[in-house]
Parts: structure tokens; sequence; C-alpha cells
């Protein structure tokens, strides 16, 4: 698929594997119905890579370029390694400092549905319905 990540990714570099296997399907349903982009600038020591990351209706494309998006993410290439890897949490990462993101938080936290759970975790959760938790707590009344 042009114009994307994909192909030529690396298992030494866990964040081009993890984006390029993210744009890989090119559908993904974790993102239907919702539409955001994240431009991350990888740190590392003075160059900055950027990854741009658009979902829109469950297509997702990833591009490398320095491109407008909805949430602009500022993160040291370590830690975004792990965070891709499940090794660490992107909101408590956040919150201790570790990055900085300008824009909208709502385009972070779409993207955050996608992260993988920590090592040893069954993997992705499924994202739960407004539906389904209305639902939970009829049933518990």
């Amino acid at each position: 698929m042009p114009g994307h990540a994909g192909s030529a990714t690396s298992v030494e570099d866990p964040i081009s594997q993890f984006l390029g296997d993210l744009a890989g399907p090119g559908h993904l349903a974790t993102f239907e119905g919702d539409s955001a982009t994240v431009r991350f600038d990888v740190l590392d020591g003075k160059s900055v890579e950027s990854w741009h990351v658009s979902m829109a209706g469950g297509d997702v494309a990833v591009t490398h370029g320095s491109r407008p998006a909805d949430a602009v993410v500022r993160i040291e290439r370590r830690y975004l390694e792990a965070i891709v890897t499940g090794r660490l949490n992107a909101q408590a990462a956040l919150l201790r400092g570790l990055f900085t993101c300008e824009g909208s938080m709502v385009a972070l936290i779409t993207f955050q549905r996608c992260l993988p759970g920590p090592p040893g975790s069954a993997g992705r959760v499924a994202p739960i319905t407004s539906e389904a938790v209305m639902a939970q707590r009829g049933r518990h009344e």
C-alpha cells in the first residue's frame, strides 16, 4: 500500500515495526467511527524522526513526515519504543512528563487504543462501547 510504513520494517526498530503493523491491514475496526491524526516527533540525540498516523472511520495510514496533525507528540525514542512494546503505559508516561502532547488529547487517547498491553498480557483489549457499559450497569442495579 503506497504512502505508509510497512514492508521495509526492521525487527531492531520496534517503532517502525509497530507502525508498519498498524498500517498493514489498512482498516482497523478499533478506529471505526473515529477520525484523528497524530504526529510523533521522535527525538534521538540531535535528530528528529516524524511519523504521521491518520485514523479515519477505521482506515489507518502511517507516513513519515512533519505534516500538521490534531495532536503532536514529542518523545524520546527510548520512551516510544517502551510504549509500543507494552513496557510503558502511555498515560502514565504523559503524567510523568516523559513526553509532551500539543493539540487534541482526544486524538492521543484514540490512538492509545491500539497500543499493546504489558508483556505477558493477552494483547490489545477491544474497546468497550457506552451501550455495553450501560447494559452491565443495568444488570447490577
